[in-house]
């Protein structure tokens, strides 16, 4: 019984860490698209590439960890 719930809670885990992660893709990627010309600036103006890209990175972590309040809380009550 404890190796089935531990088996359930990993999978939800690995679940919500796949979602976490296609969100953080998708949002790197339709920024790089919409806003390019930032990184471009940057380089232009002496920035590494790593801090060229900072920005999106930023963005696309906080898109991975932001939990959508108002749908979570639709579900609970």
């Amino acid at each position: 019984m404890k190796t089935f719930l531990l088996l359930v809670v990993v999978a939800f885990i690995a679940w919500k860490g796949y979602f976490a992660v296609r969100r953080a893709v998708r949002s790197y990627q339709k920024d790089r698209e919409e806003h390019d010309s930032l990184r471009e600036y940057l380089v232009a103006n002496g920035a590494t590439t790593f801090q060229s890209l900072w920005p999106f990175y930023r963005h696309a972590l906080q898109r991975a960890f932001k939990i959508k309040k108002q749908s979570f809380f639709k579900k609970i009550w």
